[in-house]
């Protein structure tokens, strides 16, 4: 898009993402007379919304509350301003139909993330917002009642500030967390960064062998021996993390765990004397055929031998009667609680969201105005606000966007 001569705006809002678009969007139909602008520093707007959801765009869930964010920004203000309802009316004034599934994920009815991306550029356009794009923000100083806005395309002047400029998830689609530092020089404070809803690294002496295998199961995060958190759901194995959304869910919680530790359940439906039992009898029923065929259609054969080292030095040809009492309580014990020692995450390439941004306390939880310096506004994730999988961070991002957009 083509920068224009005129650099002078009521608002500038930084960064083209879900949040930006929004409180874009937001503003002009409160007030057609304002003069908006949204500077990307990417070459095409929106590109973090094209890849959530896997390219479906869960944009929000009808179980949102308070219970699925983390962070210092307190949600439950907007939470009880905004729902998922409204955000589904506020995409059907767009034109965009959605579907509720039954777990209370939705989707846009065409399962494509380019169609939520297409209506919000479409209303832009319509509402003749400008996006600048390949302009990068480099430093934002206020004058008098005006901020100075110096960028890689020159310099803008505005009466409010919009930084909506995202955080370092997802690098490939344009998440650096610079604007952070652009926020830090105007007097905020930025909580430390960490990747989140992303594989978590584990030490296992298994994992090649089991890279690729996917096993329903109960996943706990541990503090040593205190729980912190239990997910239900499908375990992924790589050859050196465990990932799925419930061990994308526990990332949140690791920075701080001091001795983080995944214990895994591969039979949650069943009580410890009544694993016991089952594992008698399939030593009974497979007495003569050899110990690596004991799992067999229970568990992915690489999981079963992987457990059967694990509390055995037998060779896997030796038959299944000679397994010991010792070992099969050894092997009921690990199904139920194998444990992986985790290691922080710190790639953010494949964290969803980030953890940490601008301090919530320095941010009004109702307005999204700056504390700090008037009239400016941050929303999105550039805030220390992080929820977990299931649509609550898009949900936090459209309506922290549409709240800032009615009070600019």
């Amino acid at each position: 898009m083509i920068t224009l001569k005129n650099t002078n705006y009521d608002i500038i809002t930084v960064g083209a993402g879900a949040a930006g678009l929004a409180a874009a969007i937001s503003a002009k139909r409160n007030n057609r007379d304002l003069k908006i602008a949204i500077l990307e520093a990417q070459s095409k707007a929106g590109k973090k919304i094209l890849v959530t959801g896997n390219g479906r765009c869960n944009l929000t869930n009808t179980n949102v509350s308070k219970e699925f964010y983390h962070g210092s920004f307190d949600v439950s203000k907007i939470l009880n301003r905004f729902s998922a309802e409204k955000l589904i009316n506020f995409f059907s004034t767009l034109g965009l139909v959605c579907d509720t599934e039954t777990n209370g994920l939705v989707y846009p009815h065409s399962r494509q993330a380019s169609a939520v991306l297409d209506v919000l550029l479409m209303e832009i356009k319509r509402l003749k917002i400008e996006i600048i794009c390949d302009c990068k923000v480099e430093l934002i100083r206020k004058k008098g009642e005006f901020f100075n806005i110096k960028t890689s395309n020159g310099e803008y002047t505005a009466k409010k500030v919009v930084m909506s400029c995202g955080g370092k998830a997802f690098p490939t689609a344009g998440g650096t967390g610079l604007g952070l530092d652009v926020i830090k020089n105007l007097g905020h404070k930025i909580t430390p960064l960490f990747p989140a809803l992303c594989p978590i690294q584990v030490k296992s002496d298994f994992m090649k062998s089991l890279k690729g295998i996917r096993a329903k199961a109960e996943v706990t995060l541990y503090d040593g021996e205190k729980a912190i958190k239990t997910e239900i759901g499908e375990v992924q194995f790589t050859d050196n993390a465990l990932s799925g959304i419930c061990v994308f869910n526990l990332t949140t919680l690791l920075p701080k765990t001091k001795n983080p530790i995944i214990s895994v359940n591969l039979t949650k439906d069943y009580s410890y004397i009544e694993l016991l039992n089952l594992l008698y009898d399939r030593k009974k029923l497979f007495a003569n055929e050899p110990i690596e065929n004991y799992f067999t259609g229970l568990f992915h054969k690489n999981i079963g031998i992987a457990l059967l080292k694990s509390v055995t030095d037998k060779p896997m040809t030796e038959i299944c009667k000679r397994l010991s009492d010792k070992e099969i309580k050894a092997l009921a014990n690990i199904i139920q609680n194998w444990k992986f020692e985790c290691k922080q995450c710190k790639d953010f390439s494949k964290a969803q969201v980030m953890l940490g941004g601008v301090n919530g306390s320095e941010v009004n939880n109702y307005t999204f105005e700056s504390k700090i310096v008037k009239n400016l506004f941050i929303c999105g994730e550039a805030l220390d606000v992080c929820g977990d999988c299931g649509g609550f961070n898009l949900h936090f991002a459209f309506a922290s966007g549409i709240i800032t957009g009615e009070n600019l």
